[in-house]
């Protein structure tokens, strides 16, 4: 039996053949499964970088990441050569491609789950810019909010003082008028505190003690003002300090992906599955070889064995129903008869001898 290299022998363990066929096919049935299991490795290999990238976005631990990584590419390896191994090709194209469409449909979501973590490690600043940006504009609006609330706060205040001030210089006009009615400069010109003046006097005591209570109005709704703008600037600042330390996960990535190159982010996929796809078609596109033909015919021959060591038990089941049923028989008899005709040991005699003439038979 002739031997192979090391290097072709993993190659071959990759592709998921029985080496003690393959070993009886010509020099390029080897190359063939060597070249699909290399692209089976190169995906188990792929898959081991992508989950490096994506777990390393999770974990900070460098122990779960390699064994995380480990993991995931093993369970592509093992999906990678079950799919190969699965897949029997025919003399029917149509027929082919109806057998392997479920099978391309899971290459086609390995691929995309292996291409992602990849494509984020390579647009990786691209998507740490788009983010940057992202938060800049989302700054920039919560300040325009942030003024825009703050202004209308500013126009409430101004409006409080505006009325109180108002009426502050009523009331100062008011405080005037008495004033110069007692001085003789207006209103009657004559001085001293007349009737005119006690008019004026009380107006202005009346409406003094209205401004009194406008003033402590004023002042609470000014308190309750600044009180608006402070509970704003808190919140302002609070959100914009989140969305400066915002912390962008792997899903929030993927989605960026589109936003960042949507053209070379698909081709870097449609590469992937064009590997992840390539052992089904190597197999798919290749007539069948003298390997095909030795796992069929294997097949085969275990198929044919099984049936006749199904059939024999079947004939040893029978048999052993027919045993059964003439030992009930047997009893029946007896008891009905009494051991009128024959003795117990004559019944009994001629019972195993049947019964052992059956089992000569088979």
């Amino acid at each position: 039996m002739r031997k192979l290299d090391p290097i072709t022998n993993l190659l071959l363990f990759c592709s998921g053949v029985s080496k003690d066929l393959i070993l009886k096919c010509p020099n390029f049935e080897i190359i063939k499964y060597s070249s699909i299991g290399f692209t089976i490795l190169l995906t188990c290999i792929l898959a081991f970088v992508s989950s490096f990238f994506a777990l390393s976005l999770i974990f900070e631990n460098s122990l779960y990441i390699i064994l995380g990584s480990f993991f995931w590419s093993a369970v592509i390896f093992n999906l990678d050569r079950y799919i190969v191994i699965s897949l029997r090709t025919t003399n029917s194209i149509l027929n082919n491609f109806f057998v392997s469409l479920p099978r391309f449909l899971i290459a086609l979501l390995v691929a995309v789950v292996i291409s992602k973590p990849i494509e984020i490690k390579l647009f990786e600043k691209e998507i740490d810019n788009f983010f940057n940006d992202k938060r800049k504009s989302m700054t920039y609006e919560l300040s325009n909010t942030f003024e825009l609330k703050t202004s209308k706060i500013e126009l409430n205040k101004q409006k409080i003082i505006s009325v109180y001030n108002k009426r502050k210089v009523l009331v100062d006009q008011y405080m005037e008028d008495y004033l110069c009615e007692a001085a003789g400069t207006c209103g009657t010109k004559i001085r001293g505190r007349g009737l005119q003046y006690e008019s004026r006097k009380q107006r202005w005591e009346s409406e003094n003690k209205i401004l009194i209570r406008e003033e402590i109005k004023k002042d609470s709704l000014l308190n309750l003002e600044k009180f608006k703008e402070e509970k704003l600037r808190k919140e302002y600042l609070m959100e914009k300090n989140n969305i400066v330390n915002t912390t962008y996960g792997f899903f929030d990535k993927v989605k960026a992906l589109s936003e960042v190159n949507y053209i070379a982010s698909n081709f870097i996929l449609l590469i992937f599955i064009m590997i992840e796809i390539a052992p089904m078609l190597t197999k798919l596109l290749t007539k069948k070889g003298p390997y095909d033909s030795l796992v069929l015919k294997a097949e085969n021959e275990y198929e044919n064995e099984y049936l006749n060591s199904s059939d024999s038990l079947r004939i040893s089941r029978s048999k052993n129903e027919k045993i059964k049923l003439m030992d009930a028989e047997m009893d029946l008899k007896m008891k009905e008869r009494g051991m009128k005709n024959i003795s117990r040991q004559e019944a009994f005699e001629r019972y195993e001898k049947l019964k052992n003439n059956m089992k000569n038979e088979d």
